[in-house]
C-alpha cells in the first residue's frame, strides 16, 4: 500500500507540469526578443525588388528578341544552303557554310554575353538591395530590442510563429526614402 501511495503522489505533481508543457502557447512578439525574417521575400515585396524584376524581365526580353532574330536569319541561310547545295557551285557552297558555321558562332557569343550581362545586372540590382537591408533589419531590430533576427531563407529555421515574422516591416524600412 505504501509503494501504492508513493507512485499516486508522484503521478500527482508530475502530469499537470506534463499537462501544463502540452498546452498551446501563444507568443506574442513583444515579449520575445527573438525574430525571423526573409530576404528574398523581402527583396520581391520591397519596391527595389519589383523595380529589379521588372528591369530583368525587360532586358531578358529584349535579348530573347535579338536572339530569336539571329536565329531566324541562321535558320533562312541553312534552310536556303539545304535547297540550293544541289546547284551552288563548290565555292559558292563553301562560302555559305563559313557563313553559316560565323553566324552560329556569333549566336552562340551572343547568348554568353547577354548571359553574362543578365547575371551581372541581377547580382548589382542585389547587391544595392543588400546595402539597403542590413540597415533596415538593425533599425527593426533595434525598435522592437530583438537580441537575434534569423534569416529564414537560411535553412537553420525549421519552424516558427508567423508573430515573430518581421518580414512586412523590413519591407516597409527598405522602402521608406532616405533622408
Amino acid at each position: 500500500m505504501p509503494k501504492y501511495a508513493f507512485t499516486v503522489l508522484v503521478l500527482s505533481m508530475v502530469l499537470p507540469s506534463i499537462a501544463a508543457a502540452q498546452a498551446p502557447q501563444t507568443v506574442t512578439p513583444g515579449a520575445v526578443r527573438l525574430a525571423y525574417f526573409s530576404p528574398q521575400r523581402a527583396f520581391f515585396q520591397s519596391n527595389d525588388g519589383k523595380t529589379a524584376e521588372a528591369r530583368l524581365s525587360s532586358l531578358q526580353s529584349q535579348t530573347t528578341r535579338e536572339a530569336d532574330s539571329r536565329s531566324a536569319k541562321l535558320k533562312a541561310l541553312q534552310q536556303e544552303l539545304a535547297a540550293r547545295s544541289l546547284v551552288l557551285a563548290e565555292e559558292a557552297r563553301h562560302e555559305r557554310e563559313q557563313e553559316i558555321d560565323r553566324i552560329q558562332l556569333d549566336l552562340r557569343r551572343f547568348m554568353e554575353d547577354a548571359q553574362a550581362e543578365f547575371l551581372g545586372v541581377q547580382r548589382n540590382l542585389e547587391n544595392a538591395f543588400l546595402a539597403k537591408l542590413a540597415p533596415a533589419v538593425d533599425t527593426i531590430a533595434k525598435k522592437r530590442g530583438l537580441l537575434f533576427v534569423l534569416n529564414q531563407d537560411s535553412g537553420v529555421l525549421a519552424w516558427a510563429d508567423p508573430n515573430l515574422d518581421i518580414t512586412a516591416d523590413i519591407v516597409a524600412a527598405v522602402d521608406q526614402p532616405t533622408k
